[in-house]
């Protein structure tokens, strides 16, 4: 038996199920980004390619299947950086599919001529994070009704 583990480190975050349920728990994430020099973000991990996601909750871990997360919610202070602020910023209303409508601010960093909400909206992630007093929320876009800005 292998006894080496894999660092990681434990990030808060409450989830809004497709069923209107609520998950409360830890994520597990790489002190390490591929791409950049500092620790994996939440964003980063909701984005990629895995299918779940492993939350350890007060009862235990949970695989959450992450086509069925509406939203993340996780705290600003240990989530937020300065790239994630880089771009023009907007102030938008985004209503999803259980008609909660969430208020905050996106930044666009994109080239001068597509530097619109929806020119942002329309890149290829599944989640795309709003900020908010406090919390940095993720949405997923396939429970997106309508964004107003």
């Amino acid at each position: 038996m292998d006894d080496r583990k894999i660092a990681k480190n434990l990030r808060r975050v409450i989830f809004t199920l497709a069923d209107g349920k609520q998950v409360e728990g830890d994520v597990f994430l790489s002190p390490y980004e591929a791409h950049r020099h500092s620790p994996q973000r939440v964003g980063e991990l909701l984005n990629s390619e895995e299918a779940f996601l492993p939350v350890k909750t007060a009862n235990g871990t949970l695989q959450l299947n992450v086509a069925n997360i509406i939203q993340a919610i996780t705290p600003a202070d240990e989530e937020l950086d300065d790239l994630m602020m880089l771009g023009k910023k907007y102030t938008v209303g985004i209503t999803t599919l259980c008609g909660k409508e969430i208020t905050g601010e996106v930044f666009v960093d994109l080239p001068q001529d597509s530097n619109r909400v929806s020119d942002y909206l329309n890149q290829p992630q599944r989640f795309f994070p709003i900020i908010i007093p406090e919390s940095v929320v993720y949405i997923a876009r396939r429970f997106i009704l309508s964004v107003r800005d």
